[in-house]
């Protein structure tokens, strides 16, 4: 059997080992939302005093934390508090009735990663019985890793095949 034949499964399983290994480091590089008070989807009786996000890591500042209502209406109140992986916003409830304060809520944040990285996401909640809003996540930050890692596989597959075609004429 010829020697560039065998070093193709070589390649092949090194590249596989380094895409894989290295799948994880961008969603490890930014701080990720760990949890938040309210909670996705959850639902309350009451609009709350206050909402937090706790993230992986420390965050910088400023931070942006916004709270509207289902009908455009800001409800969050006076400065975004920042304490290492805490972020926390007021929020208003003086003058809503028990009837305003009623139905879909969402929470829109931008905050920065230690690293600088802007990390930004929405999360939905609901007081009474009207269903929280639909918030879809956030996962723009993967498909320029998932395009990068296809191109590159497309490149090194591609070279590796012609090289092997060349060698054996």
């Amino acid at each position: 059997m010829k020697k560039h034949l065998l070093v193709l499964p070589a390649l092949a399983s090194a590249l596989a080992a380094v895409l894989l290994s290295g799948w994880s480091l961008p969603a490890s590089a930014h701080a990720g939302l760990v949890t938040s008070d309210p909670a996705e989807g959850q639902r309350l009786d009451r609009l709350p005093a206050s909402v937090s996000l706790e993230f992986s890591e420390p965050i910088g500042t400023p931070a942006y934390v916004v709270v509207t209502a289902a009908d455009g209406t800001r409800v969050d109140r006076g400065e975004v508090k920042v304490d290492g992986p805490s972020v926390s916003v007021a929020v208003a409830r003086k003058g809503a009735g028990k009837g305003a304060a009623k139905g879909g809520y969402e929470i829109a944040y931008r905050v920065v990663s230690e690293d600088g990285h802007a990390v930004a996401g929405t999360i939905g909640f609901a007081v009474g019985t009207e269903a929280a809003p639909v918030v879809e996540a956030e996962s723009s930050a993967r498909l320029p890793v998932v395009a990068g890692v296809a191109v590159g596989l497309f490149v090194v597959v591609g070279g590796l095949l012609l090289w092997t075609r060349r060698r054996t004429r």
